[in-house]
């Protein structure tokens, strides 16, 4: 949830003080059988981390079809967004991904809104173990919000879920950066629901080394901050790790409190996983009826989270997973990456050592640069078919044109949405370097005096074609337009 720029204030007030923000809020919907639609969502916002969003849903409902009704395609995408997480929490993986599907068709790539339904659907791939699509699906959240830095919620959410994917396949020390990095995010924005969630994720980093007496405390500390903020789903989370961590009889009552929880937040998952503790537990303490109950139960319950819809969702999420060579993920590390460049033959450097795997990532037959006038317009698609080829011209900072980027498909593979947009940040990232080295190299000569001797002007156009050549390398001059501005001046001058 986010508000337009005059009501930022009450961004971090819902963060900060949700119980005040609530009272606040449930006046303002009082006051109309209509509610407006960022109280009805600031609402839900605090709802949802208290646990009881379903109160809301049908409201959220009617205003998603009275948002559609009026074509406000903005605040349907908001509003269909939140019904994604309602559904996600619940465990209908199903009717989530049906709706932040919807939420993509009505928000543009570079929403906010577009983002959080990527970061949903990773959620999903996560939730099914399919580690690398849900990797790829954040990828692309992350690449097609241009506002990210500015916004320390959604990057404490993203290094969350990186965490999160970090430590299933690569263990939990590779997750602790990510986990750092959220906690700062979250500590900037004032949320302490997600530092929270940072510390649990500490709290089963410490476990999954051995470090049982480190994870206990940070679990019990997680706990407290939740509670704090009644963040409920992540208060009967850390309930579950503390009974995992307590032993004997220790262990039940933070089981049975997270069972009350989980049934409260009508979450079939965490009450899935309190019954299945609970059943071990009560095993351990040779209990065999009360164990066999649990048992029961949690089988019942996990059976109504997988059903037979799994390969459905699959393919469902397959959909979303347009970035299988990870192209996204080399473009990301190109943008973050310290690539120095004083002269374009430093530019000609990092483009070459980046030219074969964009290529392979962008599973193009041709990647190619030409430094010299370029088309007219910010790119076309020429009508060769086959191939497609797309180009898209280059320029310095002063808007002067200086080259052509030029990519073409394999035959009878077209240009999607998607590939057109990537393409097009290839050459903002080819774009930045050049004006790197625009601005580490010598001034040009065009608006220096030129000396009267015609020999000395002879001199000076050949220093300046030499300062040139060396700046540029290989490649053809891009500031060939003073040196030649120089020779007419001498032709003119020697008549």
């Amino acid at each position: 949830m986010t508000w337009p720029q005059p009501l930022k204030r009450w961004e971090r007030l819902v963060m900060r003080r949700p119980g005040l923000a609530y009272s606040r809020l449930q006046a303002v919907m009082a006051q109309d059988t209509e509610p407006p639609f960022q109280a009805l969502l600031g609402a839900f916002f605090i709802l949802e981390r208290w646990g009881r969003g379903p109160e809301l849903q049908g409201a959220l409902e009617s205003a998603l079809l009275r948002a559609r009704q009026h074509r406000l395609l903005e605040e349907a995408a908001e509003l269909s967004e939140a019904l994604g997480r309602l559904h996600y929490q619940r465990g209908d993986y199903v009717q989530a991904c049906n709706v932040w599907s919807q939420t993509l068709e009505l928000a543009d790539d570079e929403t906010r809104w577009a983002c959080l339904a990527r970061i949903g659907l990773a959620h999903l791939c996560f939730a099914l173990g399919d580690w690398a699509r849900g990797g790829r699906v954040l990828d692309q959240a992350e690449l097609h919000y241009p506002q990210l830095a500015d916004d320390a919620y959604l990057r404490a959410k993203i290094a969350l879920n990186r965490a999160v994917a970090l430590r299933a396949t690569q263990g939990p020390q590779a997750a602790l950066p990510r986990l750092d990095e959220a906690r700062a995010a979250a500590r900037e924005a004032g949320h302490r629901d997600y530092e929270a969630e940072a510390i649990w994720h500490l709290a089963r980093c410490a476990r999954d080394s051995g470090a049982a007496g480190e994870a206990l405390a940070l679990a019990v500390q997680a706990e407290e901050l939740a509670s704090r903020c009644h963040y409920r789903w992540l208060q009967a989370q850390t309930l579950l790790l503390i009974s995992e961590l307590r032993p004997g009889t220790e262990a039940i009552p933070p089981a049975e409190q997270a069972l009350l929880l989980g049934e409260a937040l009508q979450s079939r998952a965490v009450q899935a996983a309190a019954h299945g503790r609970l059943s071990q537990l009560m095993a351990e303490q040779a209990q065999l009826g009360p164990s066999w109950y649990h048992q029961q139960q949690r089988q019942r319950l996990e059976a109504t989270l997988v059903q037979t819809e799994l390969p459905a969702r699959l393919e469902q999420l397959a959909r979303f997973d347009t970035d299988p060579h990870g192209a996204d993920a080399l473009l990301l590390s190109l943008g973050r990456a310290d690539a120095p460049a004083s002269s374009m033959a430093d530019v000609d450097r990092h483009w070459q050592r980046a030219r074969p795997p964009l290529k392979a990532a962008l599973s193009l037959s041709m990647l190619e640069v030409s430094w010299k006038a370029p088309l007219p317009g910010r790119g076309r698609t020429l009508p060769y078919d086959p191939p497609q080829v797309l180009e898209l011209p280059l320029h310095q900072p002063d808007g002067e044109a200086i080259g052509v980027l030029r990519l073409e498909r394999p035959v009878g593979v077209p240009w999607s949405r998607a590939d057109r947009s990537r393409a097009t940040r290839v050459a903002g990232w080819l774009e930045r370097l050049v004006a790197q080295a625009a601005s580490a190299s010598p001034a040009p000569m065009r608006d220096a005096p030129m000396p009267e001797d015609t020999g000395q002007q002879a001199r000076v156009l050949l220093s300046e074609l030499e300062r040139l050549r060396a700046s540029v390398g290989p490649l053809e001059p891009i500031d060939l337009a003073d040196a030649l501005l120089a020779a007419r001046r001498l032709v003119d001058r020697l008549g």
